[in-house]
């Protein structure tokens, strides 16, 4: 699956691009942001892939300028529920400071809260990471638990759309209400989104469009 909105493209991890994320992962410079703060093997990257390829968990590389970025994602999903975890990391030096991860992050909780369905969305952050609980409260995130090394994130739909209405409206006014949802049929996850797709309500702000084979 691949996301074009503000600007910003998001595209599916593949077996490809996760060697990309997993030495993007083992940088300091990320490494000392996670919990778990171990070096990743390809091996451990590999089995980590096939366990998270299925329509439970979505992660996407972050393409601004069409180059790769960052890193981002919606997993853990429960759709009974309609909950799931998310998570962010930008590794490109120019692209930190900028608007790239707030476009980034507006693209994909628009398409799953307003297309797809989920209702709240949950992020851990560690407790020494100032920059991450400063960016998680501006889109409307409240911290509803203490855990260890951290604190746990809460973002429902409701308090998504009133705090980042502002943002949203911006970034519709430079880039358009436009969304492209680009998908692989063959994919069996691509072939699942589709089918909520076609049912998805029509959303005022989002002018949707899906393609289907890439």
């Amino acid at each position: 699956m691949k996301i074009v909105r503000y600007g910003i493209r998001l595209e599916n991890l593949t077996e490809q691009s996760a060697e990309m994320v997993r030495q993007w992962r083992n940088d300091d410079k990320i490494r000392q942001h996670m919990f778990y703060t171990a070096s990743i093997s390809q091996q451990q990257q590999q089995a980590w892939f096939k366990d998270i390829d299925n329509i439970n968990n979505f992660y996407f590389v972050i393409y601004s300028n069409n180059k790769p970025v960052g890193v981002i994602d919606i997993a853990a999903i429960n759709w009974s529920r309609k909950t799931a975890q998310s998570g962010l990391y930008i590794y490109e030096d120019a692209c930190i400071g900028t608007d790239v991860p707030v476009r980034a992050s507006l693209a994909m909780l628009d398409v799953f809260f307003l297309l797809l369905g989920i209702n709240k969305v949950y992020a851990k952050v560690k407790g020494d990471n100032k920059v991450a609980h400063a960016y998680n409260t501006s889109l409307g995130f409240v911290k509803v638990n203490e855990i260890e090394g951290g604190f746990e994130y809460e973002l429902s739909k409701e308090a998504y759309l009133q705090k980042a209405k502002q943002l949203r409206d911006s970034l519709m006014k430079l880039n358009g209400k436009g969304a492209t949802i680009t998908l692989q049929t063959s994919h069996k996850t691509d072939k699942w989104v589709q089918e909520q797709l076609h049912w998805a309500d029509k959303v005022a702000d989002i002018d949707l469009q899906v393609v289907v084979g890439f």
